[in-house]
């Protein structure tokens, strides 16, 4: 007989299932069943939920309190993210989530109805390790919530007539953002003179041994301690060492007026920073066309330099690449950042976070958009992009004696696996490491972000 009760309901599925069974299906069937007896199965019993059913890929679940349902994904997902997990093939297993609350209907052990539908819809639009929920879930939890969310916008999903209202967990500790504000507005921020008489503002963040950190394509020392991309890595290394950041030239802080921007001054510049901050020798922690600069400024004073970290690095630009479309790509990009960099939202700023860091919160890409404009000017923006998409740093690579620890993501969107690879194969002392994610900069929100902290804290304990 068919009953009909309000319900909050999690969905839960295995990223990738259909990818691994096919490689080897009876090693992904035996860690998808640990995983669920020690992780899932203790949690869905300590917040009062029920497993309706187990699919091969997922799970359905009913809790009568969305409060508890929230915290029992929430507790799955945190222990997911741990970057000593067992339950890997050999990839590490993630999980998406997703919650509704509505009216089901039971059949048996069994439920459904537009709820059920609901979340799973929900669940497919999560990002890997993410946690999505309803605006209508969120309003039944009430004000109790103690678990952070982010605003995601309004969704539209087949099947469903009107768009729906979503937000996502933010696993970002709460102590740790006021952390970053504190930072942000108590550092001191100081001043050195290059050799063609720029200003490049810098900062110490931190104590302990020094590192620093080399030049990206836009910074802003203030700034980049509320940006997803930056401060996770920001805050992780000034806990334990003394965090040397600046703005390159022509952004930031820094000198914008500038006469020269080359390849030739941001290594200039380096130089001058180590002077500064008075570093005879440390590691060097670098980004996106950082690396290359990283890398040249090692091959030029490998006496300064104990080792780097190249985070979506690349030794070739876009216009470098040998093909047709990355050339035109490089054209692209270039006019169309000029043209539209101070649009209103949404603007190429929008599109460039997507691409950036798309496993971050709407609401945490909109604020990087917004401050991507406070960080440049459209005219340096273009001199920038004039450097970036035509650096070559191949044949300096053999010389950086350092060790190197080149870490991307296997789906960035911004400079793909192959230029990472291409930058460590370069290298006569790298070691690579691929991230199952699609993020630039990894977000904490990225499941990825445990892991790349571990490798680089490890690799740097080695060297300082």
């Amino acid at each position: 007989m068919q009953q009909q009760r309000l319900a909050a309901i999690l969905s839960l599925d295995v990223v990738g299932f259909s990818r691994m069974m096919q490689k080897d299906s009876p090693t992904l069937l035996a860690a998808l069943n640990s995983l669920y007896r020690k992780i899932v199965t203790p949690a869905v019993a300590r917040h009062h939920g029920r497993i309706v059913k187990l699919l091969g890929d997922g799970a359905l679940i009913e809790f009568s309190s969305a409060i508890e349902a929230l915290e029992c994904a929430y507790a799955i997902q945190k222990r997911l993210r741990e970057a000593d997990l067992p339950f890997s093939y050999p990839e590490p297993i993630r999980l998406r989530a997703g919650l509704h609350a509505g009216d089901v209907v039971v059949e048996g052990d069994d439920l459904f109805g537009d709820a059920v539908n609901i979340a799973a819809r929900i669940q497919a639009a999560a990002h890997p390790g993410g946690i999505l929920l309803s605006h209508i879930f969120r309003t039944l939890a009430g004000s109790h919530i103690k678990i952070p969310l982010k605003r995601e916008g309004r969704h539209s999903f087949k099947g469903i007539e009107q768009p729906i209202e979503l937000l996502s967990v933010d696993f970002t500790d709460p102590d740790v953002a006021e952390h970053r504000r504190r930072h942000a507005e108590m550092q001191e921020i100081k001043f050195c003179t290059t050799k063609d008489k720029v200003r490049l503002a810098w900062t110490t963040n931190g104590s302990g041994p020094p590192i620093v950190k080399a030049p990206n394509w836009i910074s802003h020392l203030q700034l980049d301690w509320l940006g997803p991309g930056f401060a996770p890595i920001t805050t992780s290394i000034s806990a334990k060492y003394g965090l040397v950041r600046f703005d390159a030239r022509g952004n930031g802080l820094s000198d914008w007026d500038v006469a020269e921007i080359s390849f030739e001054r941001f290594i200039d510049d380096m130089e001058a920073v180590f002077d500064a901050a008075g570093v005879d020798r440390a590691p060097i922690i670098a980004f996106s066309q950082g690396c290359s600069i990283a890398a040249a400024f090692a091959a030029r004073h490998p006496e300064r330099v104990s080792a780097i970290v190249m985070i979506g690095g690349f030794a070739l630009g876009r216009a470098r690449r040998g093909g047709a479309r990355d050339l035109k790509l490089a054209e692209a990009f270039r006019a169309m950042m000029t043209a539209g960099w101070d649009d209103d939202y949404p603007s190429l700023r929008d599109l460039l976070s997507q691409t950036i860091i798309p496993g971050a919160s709407e609401e945490d890409r909109r604020r990087y958009a917004e401050h991507m404009r406070e960080m440049i000017t459209p005219e340096n923006l273009g001199r920038f992009r004039d450097v970036i998409d035509y650096l070559d740093v191949t044949e300096l690579l053999p010389q950086v004696t350092a060790p190197c620890l080149v870490a991307h993501c296997r789906g960035d969107r911004m400079h793909p696996i192959r230029e990472g690879q291409r930058l460590a194969a370069g290298l006569p002392n790298a070691r690579f490491i691929a991230y199952d994610g699609d993020n630039h900069l990894v977000p904490e929100n990225d499941p990825v972000w445990p892991l790349l902290e571990r490798d680089v804290q490890g690799f740097l304990k080695e060297y300082v």
